[in-house]
């Protein structure tokens, strides 16, 4: 029996290594998050915990450890956030959902594309930034990706291979363009309107990444399916803010947590800001990063609805044209 025959007779095989692969993924996340964040390497030191002790390799198991240790760490007793297995569970079921969803060379590629939004998101949540090399080198990966692997771009496989790795980056070329462009006049719009920078630089080249990956299609959804996304899960916490405001709204706490780092070695402190508001004062409003509702968009198309998306443009060019 080959490999592939064993796959194929044994189909959990890949979805469990798929599942714990995000989980290790998701730590790595963490770990980037954190460190680049805070302008450390990810590397060096190892996985330590906040007060200075080594964590061992069993308590430093994705996901698991954090319930295993009950939110604490070992060493310590220090409160470990919440936040570093929910990163760590969202990857895994990502890249699940992806090899199940999707036929094997999108689910992969997926696999980046989710990685990149996941770090995105969070990292905008901490921070209100996106950093350049995360999403200048995300749009060149899809391009290059789109080109390598044509099928992300539903190319036809009718084509030659030189025909079909041309048409797959250009077609990630053009959504980009659009993704990037379509946030830049909303972003001077909306300044014009209210009279301050409604989106940073970050959220446009964001979006053309998002289009690098999604195409043109994914990148008008990402923006504006990502917005009515954000405003329903974000409405009730606003409207909550707003019942039973805060004294000292609108700062950042770090928790106490201990650290807990990804298996490869580099390690991060528990407890990131609240990432989920920022206003300068307790009269200023909340202040919502797009960037992570750019991500949820353009996942939520690259893994559910890029044909149904894609089609309802399809048939709107129809009408028009």
């Amino acid at each position: 029996m080959t490999f592939w025959d064993t796959l194929a007779a044994f189909p959990e095989i890949p979805c469990v290594f798929f599942f714990l692969f995000g989980a290790c993924v998701g730590s790595f996340l963490n770990v980037c998050v954190y460190r680049i964040a805070a302008g450390e390497s990810i590397v060096s030191p190892p996985s330590h915990c906040a007060c200075g002790r080594p964590i061992k390799f069993y308590n430093n198991i994705p996901i698991l450890s954090w319930f295993l240790l009950r939110g604490r760490a070992a060493c310590c007793g220090r409160r470990i956030s919440f936040r570093y297995p929910l990163v760590e569970g969202i990857t895994a079921l990502v890249f699940l959902g992806l090899w199940i969803l999707l036929p094997a060379e999108k689910a992969c590629v997926g696999m980046v594309f989710a990685a990149l939004m996941i770090f995105c998101a969070f990292f905008d949540l901490d921070t209100m930034t996106l950093p350049d090399f995360a999403t200048i080198g995300g749009t060149a990966a899809g391009v290059f990706l789109s080109g390598a692997f044509p099928g992300v771009q539903d190319v036809s496989e009718n084509l030659p291979w030189l025909a079909r790795a041309f048409s797959g980056a250009g077609l990630s070329c053009i959504g980009a363009v659009v993704g990037a462009g379509l946030v830049y006049w909303l972003r001077l719009l909306g300044s014009a309107i209210f009279g301050r920078e409604a989106m940073g630089e970050g959220d446009v080249i964001l979006a053309g990444c998002i289009g690098a990956f999604c195409g043109w299609q994914g990148a008008v959804f990402c923006v504006f399916g990502g917005s009515v996304l954000g405003a329903l899960l974000l409405l009730p916490l606003i409207l909550f803010e707003k019942a039973f405001p805060k004294n000292g709204a609108g700062t950042s706490k770090r928790g106490d947590g201990a650290e807990k780092a990804a298996s490869c070695g580099a390690s991060f402190s528990g407890g990131e800001g609240s990432g989920l508001a920022d206003g300068a004062d307790s009269g200023a409003g909340l202040e919502i990063p797009f960037g992570p509702w750019l991500a949820l968009g353009g996942g939520v198309y690259y893994a559910f609805l890029s044909g149904a998306v894609d089609a309802y443009f399809a048939n709107l060019a129809a009408l028009l044209f």
